[in-house]
């Protein structure tokens, strides 16, 4: 008899679908994506767009999501099961996403500022100047980083408390949340 602690579930398919959209589809996706199409040739950018998405996109992201509920564990775990020469594999995707959410976090950071002054200050004049000044209290060079900007630590420890509120609670709560936050960007971006 087995003592192992059961593995969460999600509480539906719609909740994972949207968790999966959630991590594919980044803030990038919608602030500069477009913009980046544009510059470059607008529709004729998206061929190769398309392209690499139906050749090596879609067909890994099936492939990770087969290994993983095959194998019922996490990244490393199933290609490690898979093959035990691809284990590290898996801890590289881990680490990968790791990454993208200390860097998202620093960006919430960033919109947690940018909210509070939204209260008291107008949306006109030099936004580069106020992001490079105002919010990230720019150095004149690598040598004189002295200054903590409090603003941005405490942005960045509310990002963490809930991250930290939203996860404690297991994958339920995440489900949850995922069926909020997935779809608010672009509800807004239409607004």
């Amino acid at each position: 008899m087995s003592d192992a602690i059961p593995r969460e579930r999600w509480s539906s398919r719609g909740a994972f679908i949207m968790a999966a959209i959630g991590s594919a589809v980044g803030l990038g996706n919608l602030w500069r994506f477009p913009y980046i199409a544009y510059k470059n040739g607008g529709g004729a950018f998206l061929i190769p767009y398309f392209i690499a998405l139906l050749t090596a996109g879609i067909p890994l992201m099936i492939l990770e999501y087969g290994l993983g509920q095959k194998f019922q564990g996490s990244a490393p775990v199933a290609l490690g099961k898979a093959n035990r020469k691809w284990g590290w594999l898996g801890w590289w995707a881990l680490g990968i996403g790791s990454t993208i959410a200390i860097y998202y976090s620093v960006i919430m950071a960033y919109c947690w500022n940018y909210l509070y002054h939204s209260f008291k200050m107008p949306w006109a004049g030099n936004e580069e100047a106020f992001f490079f000044k105002e919010t990230l209290h720019m150095s004149k060079d690598i040598g004189s980083i002295t200054e903590i900007v409090w603003p941005l630590v405490l942005g960045l420890a509310v990002t963490w408390a809930l991250i930290y509120f939203i996860i404690c609670n297991g994958i339920l709560r995440v489900g949850k949340v995922v069926m909020i936050t997935v779809p608010l960007p672009i509800l807004l971006l239409v607004l």
